[in-house]
Parts: C-alpha cells; sequence; structure tokens
C-alpha cells in the first residue's frame, strides 16, 4: 500500500497536468471568484437620466437620485435613442426619464409618471436599481405631501403624520445586510469544488493509460487493483478536503455563520466520496480520459443552476428538479444552510447527508467495472 501511495505522490508531482488540476487552477478559480464578487454591496452603479422638464423640481429629482449610495448619474442625455446604445453596451444600466410638466403636475396635485429603462439581460443589477429609485421616489413623495400639508395644517407635526404614508418594515433573517458576496460566493465556491473533484478524479485515473497499470508495456505493473484505485480515492479525498478547509476558514473570515463545524465536516468528506465515486464509474463505462472528463463535466457544471440559491426549487420544472437531485453538491448545500442559516438539529443535517451515501455505490460498481476492463 505504501508503495503504491508513493507512486501516486510522484505521479501528482511529475505530471504538469495534474499539478495544474490539483493546485494551480482551484487557486485560480477560488481567487477569479472571491475577487468578481467580494464586494459585499453593490454601489455606484451607472445609469444615465433625460430630463425633459428642466425645472427646479426636476433638478431637485436628479439631486436626490444622485445621492443614492447605490446608483451614479453618469451621463445625461436629450432622447432616448440616444441613450439606447449606452445601454445595450452596458456603459449604463439603466435610464431614468424625467417627463416633461413634471413640475407642472406636482402643483397641480397630478402624480407624475417618471419612466426607468434598463437592460433586460442584467436582471438582479435591474432589480438593485429599482429598489433604489423606489427608495428614492418614497423619500421625495413624502416631502412634497409635507410641503403641501404644512401649508393647510400649521401645524409641523400633524403635517407629517399625514405625509408618511405605510411603509412596511421587512426584516432579513438570514443575510441582515444584504451581503451580495454572502449570498453568491458561498454557493459558487462550493460548486467550482464539486467540479474539480470529480475531473480530478478522473484525471488520476487516466493517467494510467500514460505509464502505470495494467495493461502490458506499461512502465509499472500493480496487480492489486483495488488497493491501487483505493490510494488514488484517499489521495483525491485528502487534497480537495485542504481546498475545503482553506474554503471554510475564507469563509469564517469573511464573518460569514458557519453552524456546527463537525457536521460540516462530515459533510464534506461524503461529498467528496460521492464525487470520487462517480468520477470511477463514469471512466470506468467510458474508458477515455477526454470523453470521461467531458460527461463528468456535462454532468457537473450546471449545478449552481439547480441548487435551489438563485432560483427557487419549488418553483423549477421536472427535468431540474430531477437533475439537482442527482448531484451530491445539492444536498451538500442544503446542509450547509441548514447549518449557516437556520441552526437546524445536528441529526436533522446528518440525515440529509445520509442521503449522499448511496452514491458511494458508484464507487463500488466502477472499481469492479475497472477491473474486469483492465484483466481481460
Amino acid at each position: 500500500m505504501l508503495k503504491i501511495l508513493n507512486l501516486e505522490i510522484k505521479k501528482i508531482l511529475q505530471d504538469r497536468f495534474l499539478l495544474f488540476m490539483y493546485f494551480i487552477m482551484p487557486l485560480f478559480v477560488g481567487f477569479f471568484v472571491y475577487s468578481t464578487i467580494s464586494k459585499a454591496l453593490i454601489e455606484d452603479m451607472p445609469i444615465g437620466i433625460i430630463d425633459l422638464d428642466n425645472s427646479s423640481a426636476s433638478r431637485s429629482l436628479i439631486f436626490d437620485v444622485d445621492s443614492s449610495s447605490t446608483i451614479k448619474i453618469t451621463k445625461q442625455y436629450s432622447s432616448i435613442k440616444e441613450a439606447k446604445d449606452d445601454i445595450s453596451t452596458k456603459e449604463i444600466y439603466a435610464l431614468l426619464v424625467i417627463p416633461k410638466d413634471f413640475e407642472s403636475d406636482i402643483k397641480k396635485y397630478i402624480t407624475p409618471s417618471v419612466a426607468i429603462y434598463y437592460n433586460t439581460q442584467l436582471v438582479f443589477i435591474a432589480k438593485n436599481i429599482q429598489a433604489a429609485l423606489a427608495l428614492v421616489f418614497k423619500n421625495k413623495d413624502i416631502t412634497l405631501n409635507f410641503a403641501r400639508n404644512i401649508v393647510d395644517s400649521k401645524n409641523t407635526t400633524l403635517a407629517l403624520g399625514k405625509s408618511i404614508e405605510f411603509i412596511p418594515k421587512i426584516i432579513s433573517l438570514y443575510n441582515p445586510s444584504s451581503n451580495f458576496s454572502q449570498f453568491l460566493l458561498t454557493a459558487i465556491l462550493p460548486c467550482s469544488w464539486q467540479l474539480f473533484i470529480i475531473l480530478c478524479m478522473i484525471s488520476l485515473i487516466a493517467y494510467d493509460r500514460k505509464d502505470i497499470g495494467f495493461i502490458k508495456g506499461k512502465v509499472y505493473k500493480i496487480n492489486a487493483i483495488y488497493s491501487h484505485l483505493g490510494v488514488k480515492f484517499l489521495i483525491n479525498t485528502i487534497i480537495f478536503f485542504i481546498w475545503w478547509l482553506i474554503m471554510s476558514y475564507t469563509f469564517l473570515s469573511l464573518d460569514y455563520q458557519n453552524g456546527s463545524f463537525w457536521i460540516l465536516l462530515i459533510n464534506a468528506i461524503i461529498t467528496i466520496l460521492a464525487y470520487n465515486s462517480i468520477g470511477l464509474f463514469i471512466y470506468s463505462l467510458i474508458g477515455t480520459h477526454v470523453r470521461a472528463i467531458s460527461i463528468a463535466a456535462f454532468y457537473a457544471a450546471p449545478s449552481l443552476a439547480f441548487l435551489g440559491i438563485t432560483y427557487p426549487l419549488n418553483s423549477m420544472d421536472l427535468f431540474p428538479t430531477f437533475w439537482g437531485s442527482i448531484l451530491p453538491i445539492m444536498r451538500y448545500m442544503q446542509v450547509y444552510i441548514q447549518q449557516a442559516n437556520y441552526s437546524i438539529e445536528p441529526l436533522c443535517s446528518l440525515r440529509l447527508i445520509m442521503q449522499n451515501l448511496p452514491f458511494l455505490l458508484f464507487g463500488i460498481l466502477g472499481a469492479m467495472v475497472y477491473k474486469k476492463k483492465n484483466l481481460s
């Protein structure tokens, strides 16, 4: 066993592709994702404006909009046609159009219609801009109503009471600061992690075709096939468990909630073993490195869409629900969310973790197929 372990470690250290897959690529992807979305809150999103009224009221509204920390007016246009190209090229994310007679309508107690145009490809950004503008408009509405009511009542308290309408207090239970990175980092990094597990497992087994294995003419000859595969499982598990520890420490350093460490640790180990098993099974059936990698990527890469993180699972159709159910990372994320957000009892999370155990059967079946193919 030690001889096989030494051989496998030597193989990884000597092969540039395996070194790249195990150590360089996960580091690069993790750094890229973190640097892209590590900013907790979205700020200063560029928008354009068209002021068709050019009055003191419209200029006051423009000042209020530009004072918002979420959005920033970067350009002014004379027509929608002029702004259309900038919206399509994402130079600005939205366009605010203040209509003609804006001030006149306000003085006549007619509610003015302020139009907002945005790129429908940027749904998440558009919702943030819409929420920021809605807050600005609500505050502006209170200011205008107060100015009217103070004239009628001559009483500041009474005028203020009449001006402020019912505003619901919406409290976020699980992400109180509306942290953008907490929402995406804790989903994207585990999805990348699971993809590397299965791809590296396949690559480690496929290396046998190069100079190690059970076919005549190879440099090394190993007869204990199951021990050989067991060592591969062990190496792949240890390396990606270390990557999981690094990922968990990163979340902890960012003050993200993590829940019970021991539950998450068991969850991670079972998930790694599940993907090791699936990787072995795929390679044993396909038999070629490139095709096995392609199928594994097709299987695991869309996981983010099927987790229920970016879109609720109960609103999905049958096919995405089924696809999510055959991904071990789905249970991993469910356990993580339970522990980090809901403080669920460990026993409930353990039951969910146990649902990933059947995936280990693919490892047993894959090992049997692998042995049969290489000894025949």
